[in-house]
């Protein structure tokens, strides 16, 4: 049975494009690259270093957009995000007046693009100096860059079969540290676990799968540890220069309409109430489920793999029970450009049946 979900794979033929030397630049005037997303924060923030160092981040949120602030002594707090996965806007302005951070981080949401209340309470709060910061690792696809936005930051391999790849964007690159070194280590780790994901579906070898999970789980495990500046490596770059964006994002769109338009089972949620919410190309079709470990579990025996975004590892964030739920609850279904309706129609099948 085909898997569904995980780390993409790489085949011989991306391997082949090693050493070729990329189209893409590492810059421009207005992007840097670095191997991570966290190393882009990580040099906007430390850009800041003689500010007060405090920041506000959504309370629900992934622990590497956490680490480069508290790793350069940043005091984090953490503002309110509705169920819809809309910021609570009344709560953020609120935390805003309370302690007067320097930097406010801010994420659209699973192809959720940020609604004009989002946008007006931002925009009060920029007016008075601060800086903010967007995330749209969720979205990579958006066209919208609205003005409010000193820096956009965003994780490419999350979307594509690359082994790293992360940027920031903004017209204030002057003092953001540019990376000089690749991620040797990790884009190695990461290259091999993907190669072996392939010869693994090619070959049905589990063995090779076994390898290919442990190699990716201590490359990630690494990046962990203290944060430093690495540029994106040109081998992503290049495999990015062959993805058919376009198709790409269809697909993603596609699969995510299908889920929405045909799940029914009256366990499961979507965390959206209505589709014309979502108006970029998603990351993932998330969900809410009240027995989340079981849905899981049964979803992997038929061999989709649907991740929990995110762990909780920093108990600070779990600022009331309404974002308490949402960490308990949520969990992601792989709609990604490997897929297909079929695909998506199997999924289905095994969520309306679950009891």
């Amino acid at each position: 049975m085909k898997e569904i979900g995980s780390i993409f794979p790489l085949y011989s033929e991306d391997i082949a494009l090693k050493g070729i030397q990329p189209t893409n630049e590492q810059r421009s005037d207005i992007r840097i690259n670095y191997s991570l997303c966290r190393e882009a924060m990580y040099a906007v923030a430390k850009k800041y270093e003689k500010s007060n160092k405090i920041v506000l981040i959504p309370a629900y949120t992934c622990q590497t957009v956490i680490d480069p602030f508290v790793q350069q002594g940043w005091k984090c707090f953490y503002y309110n995000i509705r169920k819809d996965l809309r910021i609570d806007t009344v709560d953020l302005i609120k935390l805003y007046k309370d302690v007067g951070p320097t930097m406010i981080v801010v994420h659209p949401f699973y192809g959720m693009e940020l609604e004009q209340e989002e946008i007006d309470a931002l925009t009060t709060i920029k007016l008075k100096g601060c800086v903010l910061m967007e995330d749209i690792t969720q979205c990579i696809y958006t066209t919208n860059r609205h003005s409010i936005f000193d820096y956009v930051t965003g994780s490419y391999r999350k979307w594509f079969k690359i082994p790293d790849g992360g940027f920031v964007e903004s017209h204030y690159l002057d003092g953001v540290e540019i990376p000089k070194e690749n991620n040797g280590e990790f884009v190695s780790k990461q290259t091999d676990a993907m190669y072996l994901r392939g010869k693994y579906f090619n070959t049905g070898d589990e063995e090779l799968k076994n390898i290919s999970i442990r190699l990716n789980k201590d490359a990630v495990a690494g990046t962990g540890k203290t944060i430093s500046l690495h540029k994106m490596s040109d081998f992503s770059l290049m495999i990015m220069d062959k993805e058919n964006k376009d198709t790409s994002m269809m697909r993603r769109l596609e699969n995510y309409r299908h889920l929405f338009l045909n799940i029914n089972s009256g366990k499961v949620k979507s965390v959206c109430s209505n589709i014309d919410d979502v108006t970029t190309s998603p990351l993932y079709f998330p969900i809410y489920v009240r027995d989340r470990a079981c849905l899981q579990r049964k979803l992997a025996q038929d061999n989709v793999y649907a991740p929990i975004l995110w762990p909780v590892n920093t108990d600070d964030v779990l600022i009331n029970d309404n974002i308490k739920e949402i960490y308990s609850t949520i969990l992601m279904i792989p709609i990604d450009q490997r897929y297909n309706v079929n695909d998506m129609s199997r999924i289905v099948k095994i969520i309306n049946d679950y009891e």
